[in-house]
């Protein structure tokens, strides 16, 4: 009886349709770039408006627990783009810091600082309004602050 010998064909895939398939995930990676730039800078001023509006209601608490004033205010001068600080007025305290919001992203129509009294309240009277956006302007968000000091974020730039 003579061995029967069989080819068996090792599963694989050539070297052609593997360049295929890279050609075909590097262009749509190409296509997909452009709007994951764009999602990234949204996000970024999302992420930036949201800690704003958290370090704001930090402030107001500690104003409220400390019965003293308590004031948000710029890191440098008064570029809110540097990142801010929460600083019990009289002890002199830092309370929470915040580094920079990101890349692009700016804060304007902001005032020099934010200050909430004792009872938690704006030491100035009306609305106080701070819009964040990034260089190219998408995903504006304005943060408000009503008379009663309660920060409120919506999309869109302030009226």
């Amino acid at each position: 009886m003579r061995a029967h010998t069989t080819r068996s064909r090792i599963g694989g895939f050539t070297l052609v349709e593997l360049l295929v398939v890279v050609a075909i995930v590097a262009i749509g990676a190409v296509v997909a770039m452009p709007s994951l730039t764009g999602t990234l800078r949204i996000q970024r001023v999302r992420a930036a408006a949201t800690d704003l509006t958290s370090s704001l209601l930090v402030a107001r608490s500690e104003a409220i627990k400390r019965r003293d004033q308590v004031r948000i205010a710029p890191q440098a001068g008064s570029d809110w783009t540097t990142g801010w600080r929460v600083v019990a007025v009289t002890a002199g305290d830092q309370l929470e810091r915040k580094n920079a919001p990101g890349e692009g992203v700016q804060v304007t129509r902001a005032p020099a600082s934010v200050v909430y009294d004792r009872n938690g309240r704006l030491t100035t009277p009306g609305l106080l309004r701070l819009e964040i956006a990034d260089a190219g302007h998408q995903g504006v968000r304005c943060v408000t602050i009503d008379p009663a000091g309660l920060p409120r974020q919506s999309l869109g730039a302030c009226p």
